[in-house]
């Protein structure tokens, strides 16, 4: 307890040391100044003044200061994104990789006789970006739901952030000695990205600021956080790649070849006699707007259907939300914890039939 008392002072004073001395040269500067002003020949309204300007400096760094300190290390929210500083602390906060490099606990190589097996495939929603407990995401509810039901089950989660239909299927391959039963296969609108995707250079291109700007930024978390609240490059960036995503299934070479991924995918899991379950994630930004784009829906559920594949659109269920009270927080739109619940319930009514 000493050990990790000490190791978590140890990192506070290297990493706040500048914002301390800051401080410590600001109250000298305050005792000094008001004591020489004080001892001063001037009148006592000069006075008045002077001190009152040198306490005002000092309040100003102080209170500066303490919002710093709250945004390296009490701010708790996640950045859908990545261009905010805070993100880089809530990811080492709540983000841990296990012996595949997966957020899970360790996997097992060896299958117990009686066990059946299911793999989560998927992006940053499955990964559960956004999710600080992973017990709140919805592989692991639908885990516990199936336990409780007297079902002997282990789920593996196989999300990783920033994959699309090619990456995730590149992890399954990585891992399929895992010999699992059943695959939940998570989908997002995003997922068509070829390996060129077009919102890559999006993101890189608006991440970018003028350098002063990012020199401030990166020396102060509080001011990088105001940046990008008050910046209107934030939604803009959300905008453009909601675009860039509806406008790849608008395209027939990307849409017909993304179809080709997935079948002959699906034709490779049943050739394994392994069972699929589709659920398809809404954009919950895009609820509510009046103009969500249902021809993807209709046009990625009938090629599962078409390829023999149970799906579970969750858009059916949350069209009438409010966008606000679904998502992760105020610059992250990835699905939060209701929605990661109502997932695995549903997700469970497809998915105990399935198992003997």
């Amino acid at each position: 307890m000493l050990f990790n008392l000490w190791a978590h002072l140890s990192y506070f004073l290297k990493d706040f040391s500048h914002y301390l001395i800051l401080d410590t040269l600001s109250f000298i500067l305050l005792i000094f100044g008001s004591y020489k002003v004080y001892k001063s020949q001037v009148s006592e309204k000069r006075k008045k003044i002077f001190i009152t300007a040198i306490f005002t400096i000092f309040i100003i760094i102080f209170v500066f200061s303490a919002f710093e300190a709250y945004f390296r290390y009490r701010y708790d929210e996640s950045d859908g994104l990545g261009f905010l500083k805070v993100n880089e602390k809530w990811h080492k906060r709540h983000i841990v990789f296990n012996n595949y490099f997966f957020r899970d606990r360790d996997f097992d190589g060896n299958k117990k006789e009686g066990t059946a097996r299911i793999g989560v495939i998927g992006d940053s929603i499955a990964e559960g970006d956004g999710i600080k407990d992973v017990n709140n995401r919805f592989s692991n509810i639908l885990e516990k739901k199936l336990k409780d039901t007297g079902k002997n089950v282990e789920v593996y989660n196989l999300g990783r952030a920033g994959y699309d239909t090619w990456n995730e299927i590149d992890a399954y391959n990585s891992v399929k000695h895992l010999n699992f039963d059943i695959i939940v296969w998570e989908y997002f609108i995003n997922d068509i990205q070829p390996k060129d995707s077009t919102g890559t250079p999006i993101i890189a291109k608006n991440s970018q600021r003028a350098k002063i700007l990012e020199f401030i930024s990166n020396q102060s978390f509080f001011l990088d956080f105001l940046y990008w609240r008050f910046s209107s490059v934030y939604d803009k960036t959300i905008l453009a790649l909601r675009d860039a995503d509806i406008n790849q299934y608008k395209n027939e070479k990307v849409l017909s070849g993304h179809k080709k991924q997935i079948s002959d995918f699906i034709k490779s899991l049943k050739d394994d006699n392994k069972k699929v379950v589709v659920v398809m994630f809404p954009s919950i930004q895009l609820l509510g707007s009046g103009n969500y784009p249902t021809f993807i829906n209709d046009i990625m559920e009938a090629h599962f259907k078409e390829n023999g594949v149970e799906v579970l659109d969750l858009y059916d269920y949350l069209k009438d939300k409010n966008p606000k009270d679904l998502i992760a927080s105020k610059f992250d739109t990835h699905p939060n914890e209701i929605v990661h619940k109502l997932a695995a319930e549903k997700l469970y009514e497809k998915v105990a039939p399935l198992l003997k």
